[in-house]
């Protein structure tokens, strides 16, 4: 399922989703008027949730706020729509990417916490325009990972499957404001309001050209396949580059392990991984023991 299509699924698919164990209903889509069809959201409020989501996202681990820096460049125009890049919509859905992201090392519970701070203060950004039974349940949920969080000990023999659960629950909380907060909000509107004009200055002004911004394409990953036989697992996938990589890593409760992409930037790798229950695929550039992802990273759960 690709990106595109599990965000308008989302709220079908989350509607009963397994937090740790516990049964958590994810808030339906937001619902407007017929007036409110015809209107378009303000300047005022674009420039108000963007600075929102930044200050959100500086509550993140230091990880994921290296990583996500610069995907908050969002102009006006598509940012409330369900695009793939540069809306706030794809924003969210790189940012539970990027937090459910397995490191080589072992990720900490003050980083947890961290990541769950900042999902939490990018839920309070759009909060106002939920219902109150929409708001009282992802407050449920954000209680849901705060008990998994505060249950999680990287030093038990288990952590890896609590880690992965985890990863899991923030990676849906995440999906599930991309599509309940911003882009069902998003699509009973016209748009953005166009920015004020500045007063006219007494003296005409010669007009200044600017060169609208261009937003970098992103590269991903597709055709991606995950077959489990006997003990092995083999992953299988082509990524599609705007950006120099070398490698696809591949990540299971083993550990991580790394796949050369081809001239094609195709890649396969089979690893030992008997009790695997979730395989995470990122595509970047290694180099010197040091991986850089260029892609968001596709979670495959195995059955």
């Amino acid at each position: 399922m690709t990106k595109q299509v599990w965000k308008k699924a989302a709220t079908v698919i989350l509607g009963a989703s397994l937090v740790g164990g516990v049964a958590v209903e994810i808030p339906s889509a937001v619902t407007t008027t017929q007036a409110q069809a015809a209107a378009q959201i303000p300047y005022s409020t674009y420039t108000s949730d963007l600075s929102g989501l930044k200050a959100a996202l500086g509550k993140a681990s230091p990880t994921v706020q290296g990583e996500m820096a610069g995907d908050l460049a969002i102009e006006p125009k598509d940012a409330y729509t369900d695009g793939d890049s540069a809306t706030f919509g794809g924003y969210l859905d790189d940012l539970g990417s990027t937090i459910s992201n397995g490191e080589d090392e072992d990720i900490s519970q003050s980083d947890y916490q961290a990541d769950l701070n900042c999902l939490a203060a990018s839920f309070n950004v759009f909060k106002s325009r939920l219902s109150a039974g929409s708001q009282q349940q992802f407050e449920s949920l954000n209680s849901s990972i705060q008990r998994q969080i505060n249950a999680y000990n990287v030093n038990d023999d288990d952590s890896w499957e609590e880690a992965d659960t985890l990863d899991d629950s923030l990676e849906d909380y995440a999906d599930a404001l991309s599509n309940s907060l911003v882009s069902d909000y998003g699509r009973n509107y016209d748009g953005v309001a166009a920015k004020p004009k500045a007063a006219v200055p007494v003296k005409p002004v010669a007009p200044v050209q600017h060169k609208t911004a261009r937003t970098a394409k992103k590269s991903y990953i597709y055709n991606l396949s995950v077959k489990k036989s006997k003990k092995h697992v083999k992953t299988a996938g082509t990524a599609k580059l705007h950006k120099a990589a070398n490698y696809a890593r591949i990540h299971t409760y083993k550990g991580n392990a790394y796949a050369k992409l081809n001239s094609k930037h195709n890649f396969s790798k089979t690893v030992y991984a008997p009790k695997a229950k979730t395989v995470k695929v990122t595509v970047g550039h290694y180099s010197h023991g040091h991986f850089t992802s260029v892609t968001s990273t596709k979670t495959v759960h195995i059955k």
